[in-house]
């Protein structure tokens, strides 16, 4: 590829070379095409000449003929040699083809040095391109034909078992980040039917409808929002979501209020706390409101049932994560290992999981129950035993494949267990 891109360089050079230096070269040929000319317009007149003074001695033209002839000869003759003379013909060929010489050097020099200046001379590299898919790869997650492909396995999995609350939260969740919001909705609703009652999955849903309206807050959004608060009043997207539609409403005091509630549930080094203060002072300020009574009512709500905030001592599950050195060969340094805790009985979505890369291995892991997969049906904190795992993966992708390599605990442990000893050994 690298080949082919100079050839193609080389060739529209030497195209503008041609199409500037060709004429300059052979444009001397006019020069002496005039001069040709004008030596044939001058032995005309010299013949003319000859003639006129024959007529003179015959007799046949007077005198006062003649002379006027002859002054109009000499006019003409005068005329013709008071143009270019073969030293400034010469010159001008001269300087022609000079310059022809000078673009010819000039034009490929200054493409040569705008490109290592201005461009990127090994962006058509193979080793080049493939470097920036793997970093593409790392900092963007995958491409668009892995999630294509991933979705299409996912659902080729749920035509085999319908009811698997994972597998559909992985595919509504591959759908919205792909933009096809619309799928994306029904697949959430479908969590929703396998797990009902939950605060987060309802505000997803919401998140979809508005999405697959132009990101439009509709009738609908709003009721599974105004839902979701109902299950979970401090569920941070429904808060965010209902502030920005009464925002755009200009129910400014509406706003206030669940940006004040936002407030409370977001970590206290949340990065975007003082944008969601300066909204609130703002809303307040529109609305007629004294700001100053902000954090009067904020105190109020704290005292309000807030699942999501609640603090407690998380639950967890610890101990050391290996390789079979049988296997060793098969693994590459930054392939994805996954670590997680899964029910022993129902739904396999695990309730804590984290990430890491083969080349961490052996690792000392410790789940906790604030490491959830973001859906929030159930976390270590709401069982007493799991399942205790670890997978790695080529693709990244968390859903299982063939050829991941894999370990379980033989048994289920209880949470709170330490020293769990975890043997990835197994290909699916």
């Amino acid at each position: 590829m690298l080949t082919t891109f100079i050839i193609i360089c080389v060739v529209f050079c030497l195209i503008a070379m041609a199409a500037v230096a060709l004429p300059l070269w052979f444009g001397g040929r006019k020069a002496a095409d005039a001069e040709d000319r004008h030596e044939t317009i001058l032995g005309i007149l010299r013949q003319q000449a000859a003639d006129l003074e024959k007529e003179r001695e015959a007799g046949r033209i007077d005198l006062d003929e003649y002379e006027e002839s002859r002054l109009e000869l000499e006019r003409r003759v005068l005329e013709e040699t008071a143009r270019d003379t073969d030293a400034e013909v010469k010159d001008q060929s001269k300087v022609a083809r000079i310059i022809a010489v000078v673009l010819a050097v000039v034009i490929p020099a200054s493409a040569v040095f705008g490109y290592l200046a201005l461009g990127r001379y090994n962006a058509m590299d193979p080793a080049f391109l493939e470097a920036v898919q793997n970093q593409q790869r790392q900092t963007q997650g995958h491409s668009q034909s892995d999630m294509m492909a991933a979705i299409e396995r996912l659902q080729n999995r749920l035509k085999e078992t319908p009811d698997d609350a994972q597998t559909w939260y992985m595919l509504a969740r591959t759908l919205s980040n792909v933009g096809r919001f619309a799928e994306a909705l029904d697949a959430f609703r479908e969590v929703d039917r396998l797990v009902p009652n939950n605060a987060d999955i309802i505000a997803d849903m919401a998140d979809m409808t508005a999405a697959a309206n132009n990101k439009v807050i509709t009738d609908e959004a709003r009721a599974l929002l105004q839902r979701a608060l109902k299950i979970d009043p401090g569920q941070w997207k429904a808060l965010a979501l209902l502030a920005i539609d009464a925002w755009d409403h200009e129910k400014y005091a509406e706003a206030a209020a669940y940006w004040e509630k936002l407030l409370v549930v977001l970590p206290e080094d949340f990065g975007d706390a003082q944008q969601i203060r300066n909204n609130i002072d703002e809303a307040r300020r529109l609305a007629g409101m004294d700001p100053a009574a902000r954090q009067a009512e904020a105190e109020a709500f704290k005292g309000e049932s807030v699942p999501t905030v609640q603090a407690a001592e998380p639950s967890f599950v610890s101990g050391r994560v290996t390789l079979d050195k049988a296997h060793a060969d098969k693994v590459k340094p930054e392939d994805t290992v996954f670590i997680y805790a899964r029910p022993t009985m129902g739904s396999k979505m695990p309730v804590a999981f984290m990430r890491i890369t083969a080349k961490e291995l052996p690792f000392e892991f410790k789940l906790t129950s604030d490491m959830t997969m973001a859906m929030g049906a159930t976390t270590l904190a709401d069982v007493k035993d799991v399942i205790v795992g670890a997978r790695i993966s080529r693709t990244g992708n968390f859903m299982p494949q063939a050829g991941d390599l894999e370990g379980e605990t033989s048994a289920p442990v209880q949470t709170g267990t330490e020293g769990i000893d975890l043997v990835i050994g197994t290909v699916r």
